[in-house]
């Protein structure tokens, strides 16, 4: 038989395209077998719609939308309502029924904090992975002593704050406190020389924008990794402060990027620059939404800086990025915010879907096996075991998780392995184990009376909101052009059975037909509603009561 006859030219090109198919196949089985980097970045209360790759077209995110396009984008992700519960999720792989964090913390000196009793995420990577573990950014777990500090419960090195919130330049904070302001911006950890609980305040990095700041220390610490400890794993816990507003006092960014957004609202009406502004009749609400905007903006160039420096140092092959908010955004003013989850009702501190469906995605092209979107059931807890049996790489034997003697195991509602799912191809592709969330209950005499839970399809409601009092669904000022990739059509201009106020006038909901929560089933559907009320009953069970009720304050924090 003739052997086909090849032009020259077009036998390089096969040749070459071989030889990069082989590479990467090569690239993809070497780095699987070992432990990959995970690089977990965590924005504050950015919402739904504040990403291009949830079809937003007011504010750009080029490097997000690249990543979650090249990655797994989580259309059915749940976080939990507010900050501190979420970033205790993450850490503890529990549920906020069970760590007992339905609130955020207060003040600096809350005698309070995630409970020392729960071996966190980083402290098993060290544990069973030999990982090296930083973490750069916002704390907000506690601080009323050395030991709940984060150079204590896991970071090799640990460089941001501890606070919910604080001046982005100045990088005091003041909330709670009677307006009282201290420099919270500190380093610490073995890493740095320092013994665990015993940071250094920092001084130096005073009229620094943070989000330029935290970028740039993720930055230095990856490139100093890739120098020193090369075939060395890595953790990284990247908690932006972006794009929560400045203790509250609006949101703050550059005044250049301000201005990239003034298509948003016009020059003139500007609020959140480097000094903290009072409110003025230029201090508008479409102002501060192009505010939000800017801050959002430089968050995605220092997200930017990171992949270009992980490809530099040559680890980007062999890195996970999970991006996440950890919560809906903040609408309407609330906190001087305009941060947006349109469609999705309502926001930040609620159980509508806009306080609890959030940003996510997972990118990780030469170790996952698909790209695209995926409609299955997340939760933010589930991090914790998926990214675990990560870490093994996939053929490494997953290690069985530890627990310190007085650790409370795992119960039913908390943290699940949803790493087959995540690491499936599209041809071979595993189902969520997922298939329900307790979004939140509450055990006997809390003071919340917050229920709901997800079931499938299905979703029961009542008294949604914990924090603030939004209930509409709330459009982003100064919006003319979207191609959202959630479509529910005009709200409803009554809301009157509509409500969810107490157990008596719950609210059913059919999330996958009905997403914005427009159509109330409760009433069409009673069997329904009593069968996913059984089910949060058995989960009030083992609901613990809210830190909140034992609240408490210590002079040593």
């Amino acid at each position: 038989m003739a052997l086909i006859a090849f032009p020259r030219h077009r036998l390089i090109l096969l040749l070459l395209l071989l030889s990069i198919i082989f590479s990467s196949l090569l690239c993809q089985s070497t780095f699987a077998n070992k432990s990959p980097n995970i690089l977990f970045i965590l924005s504050d209360d950015t919402g739904w719609n504040d990403v291009g790759f949830h079809g937003s077209k007011q504010i750009p995110t080029p490097t997000m939308d690249r990543l979650a396009q090249n990655g797994i984008t989580l259309n059915n992700y749940y976080v939990n309502p507010v900050c501190s519960p979420t970033r205790a999720s993450i850490m503890s792989g529990r549920s906020m029924i069970h760590h007992g964090i339905q609130t955020p913390f207060d003040h600096g000196n809350d005698a309070s904090g995630l409970n020392l009793s729960y071996t966190l995420f980083p402290e098993q990577l060290k544990m069973h992975y030999n990982y090296t573990t930083y973490m750069v950014g916002k704390w907000h777990l506690g601080m009323k002593n050395k030991e709940y500090l984060p150079s204590s419960r896991g970071f090799d090195k640990f460089y941001g704050f501890y606070l919910g919130s604080s001046d982005y330049w100045k990088h005091y904070g003041d909330v709670d406190d009677n307006n009282e302001a201290g420099v919270d911006l500190h380093k610490g950890g073995i890493g740095l020389n320092i013994m665990p609980g015993e940071d250094e305040t920092v001084y130096e990095s005073a009229c620094v924008y943070s989000s330029t700041l935290y970028g740039e220390k993720a930055n230095e610490w990856i490139t100093e990794h890739a120098k020193t400890m090369p075939n060395t794993p890595w953790y990284m816990y990247l908690a932006f402060q972006g794009t929560h507003s400045a203790n509250n006092k609006f949101v703050q960014a550059p005044i250049d990027r301000i201005n990239d957004f003034n298509y948003i609202s016009p020059e003139n009406e500007t609020c959140g620059q480097y000094d903290t502004p009072i409110t003025t009749k230029t201090c508008t609400r479409r102002a501060m939404r192009k505010t939000c905007a800017a801050t959002l903006a430089v968050v995605d160039d220092a997200i930017k800086s990171i992949v270009d420096n992980l490809k530099k140092v040559n680890m980007y092959e062999n890195t996970i990025i999970v991006y996440s908010s950890d919560n809906g955004g903040p609408p309407n003013g609330t906190n001087n915010n305009m941060m947006n989850n349109w469609p999705l009702r309502s926001g930040k501190g609620s159980c509508w879907e806009g306080g609890i469906r959030a940003a996510g995605f997972i990118h990780a092209p030469y170790i996952l096996k698909r790209t695209g979107i995926s409609n299955d059931l997340f939760h933010v807890s589930d991090w914790y075991k998926s990214l675990f049996h990560a870490a093994a790489g996939n053929n490494g034997v997953v290690e069985k998780i530890s627990l310190k003697p007085n650790e409370v195991e795992w119960k039913n509602g908390d943290g699940i392995d949803n790493w087959a799912c995540l690491a499936s191809s599209k041809d071979d592709q595993t189902p969520s184990a997922r298939n329900e969330i307790i979004i939140s209950s509450q055990a006997k005499g809390s003071i919340f009376n917050t229920h709901a839970i997800r079931v499938g399809d299905m979703k029961l409601v009542w008294s949604p909101n914990l924090l603030y009092t939004n209930k509409l669904w709330y459009f982003p000022p100064g919006s003319k052009e979207y191609d959202y990739t959630i479509k529910c059509g005009k709200p409803p201009s009554d809301i009157s059975d509509n409500l969810c106020e107490d157990e008596n006038t719950p609210c059913l909901y059919n999330i996958t037909a009905d997403p914005c929560e427009f159509v109330n089933l409760a009433t069409k559907l009673p069997n329904y509603v009593q069968s996913l009320k059984t089910k949060i009953n058995e989960y009030k069970k083992t609901t613990v009561l809210t830190w909140k009720q034992f609240h408490k304050t210590d002079t040593r924090a």
